[in-house]
């Protein structure tokens, strides 16, 4: 941030101190408005007040009276933490506002030191503590109507979110802080909310945007001749000038900002200008004068005890050898800027300096050592995705890496690595649910307060556990507060209360805060697959969407790595697939066929030969929400007819299935609901089991967390804003993804329903909807959705054809699909029936070994 804050001297003795005492303590509004006769005191200890006493004649916010004494203890301290940060001394202005905040009895006075400590966390590197104490003063500051204290924790607040979670969520942060400092007319907040939306449009892909908001934060500063908001505005609108082809605009502004921070004595901003010259140079194929700038800042970043500003210069130098072909000293070079992130604990510079890395030891024939460097890149990534508690951050992180994940997989192509590519494609496919497949089985027997607590403690207990050996990756400081994490899970657990707006963003992020980073082994992965079955996983290319990466596990134990080019027809059919859309519900069969590309060929060659054959299919991202069965494998044979098979989310997941064991036999009566919107399935039969049907929905939502044999659920499921899928129980009553969060699923789920399994627009993470958060938390075989589904004569004969196929001890969904299919298609009508019919219906989960051993029995 870029401040005008700073006071030297015995703040008390200032000018305004005794004008703003006395307004302070004044009832009139014209006292207070007098104060607008004179301009704003710059240290921030008095222009808050200032501030706040001028907004009240607008809001009518209460002010507390403060006697002398008091006043003048709480100026001298505010003022001697500021000055503290300022000069580097940062545990000594933690100690001062953490004093402070603990002895004051003004509610202003307390949101200034909450702020104090929140700035003495940023600067000592613990952004959580950080982020958790600005979020207090933000929401005292709300309560009392101390608007520019709303302000000064939205900007840090925004600043945070941008570097360690979302640049999205920072947008809205700095944009509402924006709009405050207009309505305060605070020019130097201002220009900070300025300067963060500029950053945020850096990350977000706009840099004209950038480079315009920049300009007019300069404006803001010169305004009001602040030299710190100056020199970061312009060193910013340099260093994106340089990226939009504009060198000689460019120069001028970095020559700007390095005068001005070298006035300042900014150290930092200093190094910042030298590296973004540095680049430009480099950039124009002028290594050696590149080296002079970034030597000049590593020298700058030693003496001045800069690790930071040391590391981002080391990283620099070795571009630099890296730019001359020198692939040795690159190799050096990038392992000591990897030294010096790692020693900072800073995974976004790590997983940088490791892409470098991979690079240069490709340029050296490495290849081996470079798909090391690789997957460890994509590990600091997760790792880092793992520790954020909000899924934008989460997906935002994805998207900005989603060259790290390309390379990782192609280089695992390249090499035939199959390890390497399970857990790559293990990291695309998201850790969600494998992080709910891995919170305590009793929850059952939890209330929800207790349940959200396990799942948070569990998850933070797993990433903290150093992974990456001693001194590396996040690690929980002792006594860190969980009260918000566990209040975030709280608000996702009451949902079923109500469909209301934030119902969606709570819930995800409940299930972020139970990612898990993979340190799966992805030999270990493929070893757990089912024997004599085929497994496919597949993913497009999170950079190059005109390919597609899969790695085919043979039925005789083989692993093949390989990659396709994509058609246009087959991307455009992807694109169709992720929508909820009339096109989508129009699809046939023989439209399908562009997707065949995504199958290997030689697979769809042995599928195509008569025989018995099975399928487990493991779609990554968006390729979940194709309904596989009705894929054609060629002209006159769908999937669905060719194989028996199952689609299950993740490697991972697979495994914890097979463990689980299969359902078994079972002579409980199967629990059917129908909901009384639905005009056709009747209540359908189930061979060999008598039907339970509940009086009402509530009953339904009982009896699927409490561990049944079999649940048949027939309704229609709902798209809604700020609750996203939801399924229709009864008019009053619906069944929620938060509803399966407690108790235990049924072994068999049947969800016969629109979009049980899937969330249009909501694939390229792991999919997470109803269907699949039962799996994760207990379910053995689903039957379940990844589209629309038709309340027709046709889809209800074709269902009642899979029930009746379930039949015998070992007869599964996955049997049953295929036998249903296999016996609609033997009607050439099948070729001209919308897919809605009966396609988006699937098999979820996998091939279970029949005496396996029943991990889960003792819970039900």
């Amino acid at each position: 941030m870029a401040n005008s804050d700073s006071y030297a001297g015995d703040i008390t003795r200032h000018r305004m101190a005794p004008l703003i005492f006395e307004a302070w303590n004044s009832d009139s509004p014209q006292v207070r408005r007098r104060l607008a006769e004179h301009p704003p005191p710059g240290a921030i200890a008095l222009r808050c007040r200032y501030r706040h006493l001028l907004d009240t004649t607008v809001t009518a916010a209460a002010v507390e009276p403060m006697d002398l004494a008091e006043w003048h203890r709480t100026l001298r301290a505010e003022t001697e933490g500021d000055t503290a940060i300022r000069e580097g001394r940062y545990d000594h202005a933690h100690t001062v506002f953490a004093d402070l905040a603990a002895a004051t009895t003004s509610g202003v006075t307390r949101v200034n030191a909450r702020l104090g400590v929140g700035d003495a966390h940023r600067h000592l590197d613990a952004p959580e503590q950080a982020v958790e104490a600005y979020q207090r003063a933000l929401g005292d500051a709300a309560a009392l109507g101390y608007r520019f204290g709303e302000l000064r924790a939205l900007v840090a607040l925004g600043h945070l979110t941008r570097m360690h979670h979302s640049a999205g969520r920072a947008t809205e942060r700095f944009t509402r802080a924006l709009t405050l400092a207009e309505e305060l007319a605070d020019p130097v907040y201002e220009g900070n909310a300025l300067l963060g939306l500029g950053e945020c449009e850096e990350r977000l892909g706009s840099p004209e945007r950038a480079a315009e908001t920049y300009e007019r934060a300069h404006r803001v500063f010169e305004a009001v001749h602040g030299v710190t908001g100056q020199a970061h505005s312009a060193q910013r609108l340099g260093a994106v000038l340089l990226r939009l082809a504009r060198p000689d605009e460019a120069t001028t502004w970095l020559v700007r900002a390095a005068q001005l921070f070298d006035a300042d004595d900014d150290p930092v901003g200093v190094t910042n200008v030298l590296g973004d010259l540095g680049d430009f140079l480099l950039r124009v194929n002028e290594p050696d004068s590149a080296e002079i700038q970034y030597r000049a800042a590593l020298t700058i970043a030693t003496e001045r005890g800069l690790p930071r500003a040391r590391a981002h210069a080391l990283h620099d130098l070795a571009r630099v050898a890296r730019s001359r072909a020198d692939w040795h000293g690159a190799v050096s070079g990038f392992e000591q800027s990897l030294a010096a992130y790692r020693e900072l604990d800073d995974l976004l510079g790590v997983c940088t300096a490791l892409g470098k890395l991979a690079e240069a030891r490709e340029a050296l024939a490495e290849s081996g050592r470079a798909l090391r460097d690789r997957v460890a890149a994509v590990f600091a990534i997760e790792e880092f995705r793992a520790t954020h508690r909000e899924s934008a951050a989460q997906q935002e992180y994805r998207g900005r890496f989603a060259g790290v994940y390309s390379a990782a997989l192609r280089a695992a192509v390249a090499v035939g690595d199959a390890a390497s590519f399970a857990v790559v494609a293990e990291a695309l496919a998201g850790r969600r649910l494998a992080g709910l497949a891995q919170a305590p089985p009793d929850t059952a027997s939890v209330t929800d307060a207790e349940f959200a607590q396990q799942m948070i403690v569990h998850a933070d207990q797993r990433w903290a556990a150093g992974r990456r050996g001693p001194g590396h990756g996040p690690v929980l400081p002792p006594g860190t507060d969980r009260r918000r994490r566990i209040l975030r899970m709280m608000g996702a657990l009451a949902v079923p209360q109500g469909l209301r707006e934030p119902a969606e963003e709570a819930l995800e992020d409940v299930l972020a805060s139970v990612y898990l980073p993979p340190a799966e082994d992805g030999a270990e992965l493929i070893r757990d697959l089912p024997p004599g079955c085929h497994a496919l996983q597949f993913v497009v290319d999170p950079d190059a969407p005109d390919r597609v990466h899969w790695l085919w596990h043979t039925a005789d134990g083989r692993p093949v790595l390989g990659s396709a080019p994509l058609s246009e027809p087959c991307r455009r059919l992807l694109a169709v697939l992720q929508e909820d859309s009339a096109e989508r519900s129009a699809l046939v069969p023989v439209q399908l066929a562009p997707l065949a590309e995504l199958v290997p060929e030689p697979l769809r060659d042995q599928l195509a030969e008569p025989g018995e054959h099975r399928l487990l299919l493991l779609p990554v991202g968006e390729l979940w929400l194709v309904p596989w069965g009705a894929v054609p494998l060629r002209d006159d044979l769908v999937l669905g007819q060719a194989a028996r098979f199952a689609v299950c989310p993740s490697l991972f997941l697979q495994r914890v299935l097979r463990r689980r064991g299969p359902a078994g036999p079972s002579e409980a009566p199967a629990v059917f609901w129908r909901s009384p919107y639905i005009t056709h399935h009747e209540p359908l039969p189930v061979p060999g089991r008598e039907l339970e049907r509940p009086p009402d929905a509530g009953s339904v939502k009982e009896r699927l967390g409490a561990g049944c044999h079999t649940v048949i659920v027939v309704c229609h499921g709902r798209l809604v804003p700020g609750t996203g899928h939801y399924l229709e129980l009864d008019g009053e009553n619906w069944l929620l993804p938060a509803d399966v969060l407690r108790g235990l699923p049924p072994r068999r789920l049947y969800l016969v329903t629109c979009w049980g399994a899937g969330i249009p627009g909501r694939a390229m993470t792991d999919p997470v909807s109803i269907a699949t958060l039962a799996l994760a938390r207990g379910t053995v075989e689903l039957l379940a959705t990844v589209g629309e589904f038709n309340d027709t004569p046709v889809a209800e004969a074709f269902v009642r054809q899979v029930l009746d196929a379930l039949h015998g001890a070992h007869g599964t969904v996955a049997d049953a699909v295929h036998h249903a299919i296999s016996a609609a298609f033997d009607f050439p009508a099948m070729w001209d029936c919308p897919v809605r019919e009966w396609g988006a219906l699937l098999p979820i989960g996998t091939f279970l070994d029949p005496t396996a051993p029943d991990v889960l029995e003792a819970t039900r």
